[in-house]
């Protein structure tokens, strides 16, 4: 049975955790605790599998006993409890969080949660994904400036402009930032001259991806894949964003989701980066052998970057989108989850750049459009995208 801590300062939200959980007693077994100390201590008795906080606490906050949490148990899933009221920013839960919960919460939904827990779980611990990350060596780090800018937004007071300073300090990332918060997709009313008016209009979500995708991908490292381009993957990448946050916004998702949608566009393919970057090797290794590098890489590199994004600590959100996003079947969410989203933004930007002809079903999943219900919107959706110069918007 899987061992659950709820924790929550407030005894009636606990009350009504435990009776609205009560048809999962056969499955869970569920543990309370009112604020971190108590539930840090309930932890060191007995370890859980899963841990569920709300983030606004007195003392130690939700986002102070999960960083605590992962340090001492870093096995243990880390859930948060979030209200209406409460910062939905993606970024803040990175290196903290596995997932945001709506408050109040009820069992489908962490169920659902959990069991994709346990999925990407069982991805990154199987042999095969070691034996060929093993080949790979060690994933990278984060960016430097990306992983500083974190720190000042994942502080109890989030500091968007100590983030645009330290992105300033950059002068070349700094300009790019400028120049996409002032291109047409953005939409700026009034031109953008500085780090700190870019980083205003962007929202955090938006200028940290875009600080990631621009550190990894336009880095001009040299590629040990002959014919290998990683500025036209960052093209790419920033169009799959781009197109992701588009189709979110027609079928109405809400903002936040939109914004997911953006992040999970743009790291879509960095596990491709993590096999380019790779010296040669010997000649007989198939992973870096000019003959098989390519096939390895198209085959893997979604389970790499999501590998690698765990690794950094992102979300299970973003990390199974890029696991499955040619695979969306696969994913444990259903309607137009982050997948699917992704799935259909990097075959509408290939679409769009005329990268395979034929009808546009070719490259999607199987019948996908037609169990969500949206075959017919396929003609809105790149109507919508070519009202923005991409060309123009990839810095």
């Amino acid at each position: 049975m899987i061992r659950i801590l709820f924790v929550d300062d407030e005894i009636n939200v606990l009350q009504g955790m435990r009776r609205s959980m009560q048809d999962m007693k056969n499955e869970w077994i569920m543990e309370f605790a009112t604020s971190g100390a108590a539930a840090l201590d309930a932890l060191a008795k007995m370890p859980a599998d899963v841990i569920v906080s709300d983030m606004r606490m007195p003392g130690m906050d939700g986002w102070q006993l999960l960083t605590e949490v992962k340090k001492r148990h870093p096995q243990m899933v880390r859930l948060v409890l979030s209200g209406p009221t409460d910062p939905s920013c993606i970024m803040r839960s990175v290196g903290s969080a596995h997932q945001y919960l709506p408050k109040p919460c009820d069992g489908a939904a962490l169920k659902a949660t959990i069991s994709q827990a346990y999925m990407l779980k069982q991805l990154h611990g199987s042999e095969r994904l070691a034996k060929l990350l093993a080949r790979l060596g060690a994933l990278p780090g984060a960016p430097q400036v990306f992983s500083e800018m974190l720190t000042r937004l994942q502080l109890p007071v989030p500091s968007m402009s100590e983030a645009a300073r330290i992105m300033s300090n950059d002068a070349a990332l700094s300009a790019n930032v400028v120049k996409l918060a002032n291109s047409a997709y953005f939409g700026s009313r009034q031109p953008i001259v500085t780090a700190a008016r870019a980083a205003a209009c962007l929202g955090p979500d938006t200028l940290c991806a875009l600080v990631l995708g621009l550190s990894t991908f336009k880095s001009g490292a040299p590629s040990s894949i002959q014919g290998f381009d990683l500025e036209r993957l960052w093209h790419h990448s920033l169009e799959t964003a781009i197109a992701a946050r588009t189709v979110a916004r027609c079928e109405k998702l809400s903002p936040a989701q939109a914004d997911e949608a953006f992040v999970a566009g743009m790291l879509h393919d960095v596990g491709k980066v993590v096999f380019a970057a790779r010296p040669a090797a010997a000649t007989n290794d198939p992973v870096s052998s000019g003959t098989h590098a390519t096939a390895q890489m198209e085959a893997h590199h979604a389970e790499v970057g999501a590998c690698l994004l765990a690794s950094w600590g992102f979300p299970n959100s973003i990390v199974e989108a890029v696991a499955f996003h040619h695979t969306p079947g696969q994913s444990t969410g259903g309607g137009l989850c982050l997948p699917k989203l992704v799935h259909i933004a990097d075959r509408l930007v290939h679409q769009r750049r005329a990268e395979y002809s034929g009808p546009f079903e070719r490259g999607l999943e199987a019948d996908l459009l037609a169990k969500l219900k949206l075959t017919d919107r396929w003609p809105d959706w790149l109507a919508a995208l070519d009202s923005f110069d991409f060309v123009e918007s990839a810095a």
